[in-house]
C-alpha cells in the first residue's frame, strides 16, 4: 500500500509541540459512548438501524499468531482478555493492522500489537526494550509499519528527561515474533531534552528518524538520523547546531517519496509570516525553503505580519504530497481561518485549493477526507467538498477505501477506539481486548 502509515505516540506535554503527539495521560474513566456518535449532515437511516453501523466484531485470533521474543529486563506481556486502549494505529486493510497503546484507562503508550480481525482483539508483540527502572513502563512508543510483518518501533520517555544514553529503533520482519536492535542513535553533544516524533521510511531500505533535543525563542531544536540498510544502521545527518532555517519554528511532520526526496512542515505560531515547507532533494542532508503559492483571493497570505500559517503533516501517495495549509488573520480573529491545500509533485507548480481545514488523507487523489472534529469529503479531487459530520472528539483516522475507516480517538483524558462502514458519517465504538496466540 503506497500511502503514508506511520504511526506515533507520544506527550503534548513535550516542549509544547502538539502536532503529532498524543497528551499526557490524566487520570481517565470510561467515555460516555454516546457522545461519539457523530452527527451526520447528509446520512438518512435505513429500515432498522444507523447508516452504515455494523456490529461490534466477536474477538478472534488472527491468522499469524507470532510468539514473542521477551527479554527478562522488559516490560512483561499483558495477560490475555485485558481491555486496551489503542492510542495510534494503522490499519493495512479490512482485518489486518498494528497499534500502539496500554491497558484500559491507563493513559499508556508503550506498547504494540497486531489485528488480524478488523480491530476487535489484539495480540501483543512489544519490541523486549528494557525497562527503565524497577515497576515503571516506558510510557511513548513511535513506529512506522508498511505491511502485515515489517515494522520499526522506537522509544523516549513520556514526559521531557536527559538524553538516553543508548536510544535504538527496533525492527521485526515476521509480524513482531522476533525484533532486532539497530546500532545504537548517536547522542553526543545533545544535552537538553530527547524525543522522536517521526520515524517514516520511503521502501524497505530507506528510513528517517526526527528527534526533538531541545526548544527555546520559537525554536524546536531537531536532529535527523538516517538509515539506507532497512533500519540496522543509523547516521546522523542533521545536528540542532546546523541551522538552515528548520531549526525554528514548531515540527509538524516528516516525509519522503523516495531515498531522495522529502519535505518538513512547520508552524511559527505568527511569528513570522510565511508558511514553513522545506524540502530535500539529498535524502535529508540538505533542506531549502519551498514557497508555495498564494491563493488568488489572498495575494498577501504568505508575506503579510498579520497573518499565522500553520502547515499541517504531509500525506503522501505516490509522488505527490497533499499539503494544508490553515493561516488566522491575528488583526481580525473573527474572521476565521483561511485554509488552502496543496498537491505537489516533482517539477509542478502547486495551485492552492480551497479545503474545510484539518488533516488530509487520500487513497487515490480523487476522494480526499478533510479529517477533525467536522470530518468533510471531496470526491472531486478537492473542487467541492461535502460534510459528513461533526463529532465531539479528536481521532487519529486511517482508511482502507472509500467506506471502511477507524479512529483512534481522545475525548479529555479518556481514549477510545471507533469505526465507520459509510465513509465517515456514522462512528461505532469498538472494545479491543489482549488476544491469545
Amino acid at each position: 500500500m503506497n500511502r503514508r502509515t506511520e504511526i506515533l505516540a507520544s506527550s503534548l506535554l513535550l516542549i509544547g509541540l502538539t502536532a503529532c503527539n498524543l497528551t499526557a495521560p490524566g487520570n481517565p474513566s470510561a467515555i460516555p459512548w454516546d457522545t461519539l456518535r457523530s452527527t451526520s449532515t447528509i446520512a438518512t437511516l435505513p429500515s432498522g438501524g444507523h447508516p452504515g453501523a455494523s456490529q461490534t466484531p466477536t474477538p478472534a485470533t488472527p491468522t499469524h499468531s507470532p510468539t514473542p521474543t521477551v527479554d527478562p529486563r522488559a516490560v512483561p506481556r499483558l495477560e490475555i482478555g485485558t481491555a486496551l486502549d489503542i492510542l495510534r494505529l494503522e490499519m493495512l486493510d479490512a482485518q489486518n493492522g498494528w497499534g500502539i497503546g496500554g491497558p484500559r484507562a491507563s493513559g499508556n503508550a508503550s506498547r504494540v500489537f497486531r489485528t488480524g480481525d478488523g480491530g476487535a482483539s489484539w495480540i501483543e508483540v512489544t519490541p523486549p526494550e528494557s525497562v527503565p527502572s524497577a515497576g515503571v513502563e516506558l510510557s511513548a512508543a513511535i513506529g512506522y509499519f508498511t505491511d502485515t510483518q515489517t515494522g520499526w518501533v522506537t522509544y523516549h520517555a513520556f514526559l521531557p528527561s536527559s538524553v538516553p544514553e543508548n536510544p535504538v529503533v527496533w525492527r521485526t520482519v515476521d509480524g513482531g515474533a522476533t525484533w532486532q536492535a539497530g546500532s545504537v542513535l548517536d547522542t553526543s553533544g545533545l544535552m537538553e531534552t530527547y524525543w522522536v516524533s517521526h520515524i517514516v521510511f520511503s521502501g524497505p531500505q530507506n528510513g528517517w528518524l526526527l528527534a526533538h533535543v531541545g526548544a527555546g525563542m520559537n525554536h524546536d531544536y531537531v536532529s535527523l538520523y538516517r538509515s539506507t540498510d532497512g533500519g540496522a544502521d543509523w547516521s546522523r545527518v542533521i545536528d540542532p547546531t546546523v541551522d538552515g532555517g528548520i531549526q525554528s519554528c514548531t515540527k509538524t511532520g516528516l516525509a519522503f517519496s523516495d531515498g531522495s526526496n522529502g519535505w518538513l512542515t512547520g508552524n511559527c505560531n505568527g511569528v513570522r509570516p510565511g508558511a514553513f515547507l522545506f524540502q530535500t532533494k539529498d535524502g535529508g542532508v540538505h533542506w531549502e525553503p519551498t514557497a508555495l503559492t498564494a491563493p488568488a483571493d489572498q495575494p498577501e497570505l504568505f508575506t503579510a505580519d498579520h497573518y499565522a500559517c500553520g502547515v499541517h503533516a504531509p500525506f503522501l501517495t505516490g509522488n505527490q504530497a497533499y499539503l494544508g495549509v490553515e493561516c488566522a488573520d491575528m488583526g481580525n480573529p473573527s474572521a476565521g481561518n483561511n485554509s488552502y491545500f496543496y498537491r505537489i509533485t516533482s517539477g509542478g507548480v502547486p495551485v492552492p485549493q480551497t479545503y474545510p481545514g484539518g488533516d488530509l488523507f487520500t487513497l487515490d487523489g480523487n476522494r480526499i477526507w478533510a479529517l477533525g472534529r467536522e470530518i468533510f469529503r471531496s470526491d472531486t479531487a478537492g473542487v467541492s467538498w461535502t460534510k459528513l459530520a461533526t463529532v465531539t472528539w479528536d481521532g487519529q483516522f486511517d482508511f482502507v477505501d472509500a467506506q471502511l475507516g477507524w479512529a483512534a480517538v481522545r475525548k479529555g483524558s479518556e481514549y477510545g477506539l471507533v469505526q465507520t462502514a459509510d465513509g465517515g458519517s456514522y462512528w461505532t465504538q469498538l472494545a479491543p481486548v489482549v488476544a491469545g496466540p
